[in-house]
């Protein structure tokens, strides 16, 4: 069997992740004259206050999506039986259609109810969308779950509740951190749910939207960009020499 080369897709992401991300990065120095001005001017407290709305929102997001997703993950992985697979298409059905369209189809919905440009109608729209990112990998580890551990625990009295903090929790521990970051991370940078559903509700995604496509300081836009990308590697960094290697 003839070796499968690796040099296209290598290729591929030169092209269009790698030379993308210089570029940001040369225009956040200032490109063509390379100064650290707008970096300076990122740490002031409108970006700071940016920042904060958009670390709140996110881990309102990802609590609500943990809470949810749980119950229903259990549920598909334990209890649905042949309902299993038609469940997981149910999940990820929504998922065929576009972002755009599918959060068109919320602004309807919340419109009626007289929530539209809330943080309500942020975190419900934000919550839809990132809900089966919580719900797949929690499905997962749920899926290897040992029964007879479970039977055992109750054999031996324990309580439905002490059952599922001592035996179900912690062995869906990698479920939660893989879905824990899935959500987390990309509802950090979010900008079409809080453009479309928040109003005047700024986070780290909008400014950089507008700097970039609005008012095309490329430069600014680049430096926040690159301020987001490293607060996000300073923390995964962090997790994975304190935790050790995460297993999906």
């Amino acid at each position: 069997m003839k070796k499968i080369s690796a040099y296209p897709g290598i290729i591929y992401l030169i092209v269009f992740f790698y030379l993308p991300l210089l570029i940001v990065i040369v225009y956040s120095f200032g490109f063509p004259n390379f100064k650290f001005d707008y970096y300076i001017e990122i740490s002031k407290p409108l970006y700071f206050k940016v920042f904060l709305n958009s670390f709140i929102l996110a881990g309102i997001t990802t609590i609500s999506c943990f809470l949810l997703a749980y119950p229903l993950a259990y549920y598909i992985a334990l209890r649905a039986q042949k309902w299993k697979n038609l469940l997981l298409i149910l999940l990820i059905l929504p998922f065929w259609m576009s972002l755009l369209l599918r959060t068109y189809a919320i602004m309807n919905i919340l419109n009626t109810f007289g929530l539209m440009f809330t943080f309500t109608a942020v975190v419900i729209g934000m919550v839809y969308d990132y809900l089966p990112f919580m719900v797949l990998p929690l499905y997962a580890s749920l899926e290897k779950l040992k029964k007879s551990q479970i039977e055992a625990s109750y054999v031996l009295g324990a309580n439905p509740w002490k059952t599922f903090f001592k035996i179900t929790l912690p062995q869906s521990k990698s479920g939660i951190i893989a879905g824990v970051i899935l959500v987390f991370i990309p509802s950090l940078g979010e900008f079409v749910v809080p453009a479309m559903l928040g109003g005047t509700y700024v986070t780290i995604g909008t400014i950089t939207w507008d700097l970039f496509l609005r008012y095309h300081d490329w430069w600014r836009g680049s430096a926040l960009s690159m301020l987001y990308m490293a607060i996000i590697f300073i923390a995964l960094a962090f997790y994975m020499r304190k935790e050790g290697k995460i297993e999906i």
